[in-house]
């Protein structure tokens, strides 16, 4: 069993009355595909518009424009990739944390995007550098060409924590988008949950038992309470509360570390685990010695 040491701060149980979130059924058609696009500004009744589909997503795609819809959330991602972290060589993005936000908080209003106070709140803005110098290692510059501004998801003033539950916005040196990104499914109706909470000292236990089969040392650098929503092309009917532990895995033979994310149960009475267990590894078979 893996040895786990807790090297941060444990957050304090909830204290809010638990609640569960049924989340409706996602409508990913040709109609609904051509509905967003047409609401963010893509032009849909060019004779180039072609529409493709497999058992993932459907695929809307109109010169350099395409939007990309997915099945299992109803999540999209649409981009122009005659824009998308394209660099002109010129290109030098210097603007503030603050500024990008209010830059993608415009953006997305004009698409008809925008989110209501305490329905989202800034998460962070990261930037693509560019890099370049002479062969002698002179002249060297670096130019950030894309800004991506990242909202998260909020309910009932809670977190959305998980691949989901994100509005992503990418800006180029003008401060007009060049990519959307939105995992954000629809809530359906409130379950309130009496059974109350469990402690983030029972979320790492049950961690451990997860990692029972495993060796090595874990140690646990963030743990976070918040709801769990998962990516795009995960199906899930439940938005349920939930502690995502982070981590570094590894053996303490060696210097390799793995990163180790576990979601783990919040509410007292769910029984069946976030995180799926463990695959267990195949025997291989004995290879015969080879004949001299």
């Amino acid at each position: 069993m893996a040895e786990i040491r807790v090297a941060t701060k444990l957050p304090q149980a909830p204290r809010q009355a638990a609640k569960v979130y049924r989340l409706k059924a996602p409508s990913v058609t040709e109609r609904s595909i051509r509905e967003l696009a047409k609401g963010l500004g893509m032009s849909i009744e060019s004779r180039r518009i072609r529409l493709s589909a497999d058992e993932d997503k459907l695929v809307l795609t109109s010169g350099t424009y395409e939007l990309r819809m997915y099945r299992a959330s109803g999540g999209f991602r649409f981009v122009d990739h005659s824009r998308w972290q394209i660099d002109d060589l010129q290109t030098d993005i210097d603007i503030s944390d603050a500024t990008a936000q209010r830059m993608a908080q415009a953006s997305l209003k004009r698409l008809g995007l925008g989110t209501a106070s305490g329905e989202a709140r800034f998460l962070k803005a990261a930037r693509l550098h560019m890099g370049s110098s002479t062969t002698e290692g002179r002249e060297a510059s670096d130019r950030v060409i894309d800004v991506a501004v990242a909202f998260q998801r909020m309910v009932d003033k809670v977190p959305v924590d998980g691949p989901g539950g994100k509005l992503v916005v990418y800006l180029d040196h003008l401060g007009h988008p060049t990519c959307v990104e939105r995992v954000w499914r629809q809530l359906g109706s409130a379950r309130s949950v009496g059974a109350g909470w469990r402690t983030p000292q029972e979320a790492l236990q049950e961690m451990s038992e997860h990692l029972r089969a495993k060796r090595g040392n874990v140690v646990v650098d963030e743990v976070r309470f918040g709801y769990f929503e998962e990516g795009p092309r995960s199906a899930q009917s439940l938005l349920q509360p939930a502690y995502v532990i982070k981590g570094v895995i590894g053996d303490s033979d060696s210097r390799v570390r793995r990163k180790l994310i576990y979601v783990a149960r919040a509410l007292a009475n769910a029984k069946t685990p976030l995180t799926p267990p463990l695959a267990r590894q195949k025997k291989q078979r004995s290879r015969p010695s080879p004949t001299r």
